[in-house]
């Protein structure tokens, strides 16, 4: 079992880019320090509220600021991409990051986003699917045509990655058919934000592909889960705190783009109504929130019926300051983590 950092980077809009890069590459430095394996971000476009439009250009940044964490997106949109020209970008991040890329495709978050830019949303699944074996093939390091449909390239050479055959692959996303994809492609599949028992079909999907496949359930590809994660040092501690932030924000509480304003307590909204929100929002899965203990029992649980390899936590939840962020990623990694392996090894 492996645990990582999934990172959408959605900012409130007064809060200036500049600030929020240093306040988030200071959090991947740490989860480096702290031994976590994985920190994915997400590419974004055209949307206020999120910081990513360039991720090659975040990566960059983050491969001089960490030195054994694995990096990588999840996922690059594809469809904008020259298929080449990112071939040659995951190439050199895996260079500048010595070998430690992960390199998510994907066919985008919004179709908007492709409207945008004049690319019909409706061609997006064939122009991925070329992209991807365009890609593969520019990693190869060799001189080559490509007479595609989508694409047409002559005379192409792409320094080889760093990894061989090229950084692993990974696919985000919930459809039982792209779960089965991935399993086929050894390309490891990230599922999350619904409650278990919505991501039991593309899970199944993709054990009955890889079997089939004849793959070692241990090895890639693998299967992650992307979660919400709010830890605190006692679950009273946890459960005050989120229900006063839920007061405060109500139901942006989750994935919304505020930041907490500062309320005087005693018009506060009622305390009752918060409780409820946040009970729904444990039952639907939607927040892993606790002490460690209970963090981890609920992850160990959930990784058993899943079949998980991976667990990737985003612990940015609407308008936390970045002292509360700093100590739920160091929670996560130092009690957290060791305790989901532990009660893991218990039930193998």
């Amino acid at each position: 079992m492996q645990f990582g950092i999934f990172d959408i980077m959605q900012v409130p809009p007064e809060i200036p880019s500049y600030r929020a890069y240093t306040r988030h590459l200071d959090d991947a430095a740490l989860a480096d320090e702290l031994g976590l394996d994985y920190h994915f971000i997400a590419e974004r476009h055209f949307m206020a509220l999120y910081r990513t439009p360039s991720p090659t250009a975040w990566l960059g940044a983050m491969s001089q600021r960490t030195r054994r964490i694995r990096i990588g997106a999840l996922a690059f949109t594809v469809p904008l991409h020259n298929p080449v020209r990112l071939a040659e970008d995951i190439s050199m991040l895996d260079h500048l990051s010595g070998g430690r890329m992960e390199a998510g495709v994907g066919l985008g978050h919004r179709p908007e986003e492709l409207s945008s830019l004049g690319i019909d949303p409706a061609i997006r699944h064939p122009m991925m699917i070329e992209s991807l074996t365009l890609m593969r093939k520019a990693w190869l390091g060799q001189t080559f045509d490509f007479p595609g449909q989508a694409f047409k390239y002559t005379n192409i050479r792409v320094e080889a990655p760093v990894q061989v055959p090229h950084p692993p692959l990974w696919y985000a996303g919930n459809d039982p058919r792209a779960a089965a994809w991935c399993a086929r492609n050894v390309v490891s599949l990230a599922i999350g934000f619904q409650a278990d028992d919505r991501l039991a079909n593309p899970a199944g999907a993709f054990h009955e592909q890889k079997a089939e496949s004849k793959r070692d359930a241990d090895r890639r590809p693998y299967l992650g889960l992307m979660r919400h994660l709010y830890v605190a040092e006692t679950d009273e501690d946890a459960r005050n705190e989120m229900i006063e932030d839920l007061q405060r924000i109500g139901q942006a509480f989750a994935a919304g783009p505020r930041e907490i304003p500062s309320i005087d307590p005693s018009e506060l909204p009622d305390r009752s109504e918060a409780e409820t929100q946040l009970e729904h929002l444990r039952e639907t899965n939607v927040v892993i929130g606790g002490s460690p203990e209970t963090c981890a029992q609920q992850i160990a649980e959930t990784s058993q019926k899943l079949g998980l390899n991976v667990f990737l936590a985003n612990p940015y939840l609407t308008g936390l300051e970045p002292e509360r962020v700093q100590r739920t990623i160091r929670l996560f990694a130092e009690l957290v983590a060791p305790q989901v392996r532990t009660l893991m090894e218990r039930h193998s």
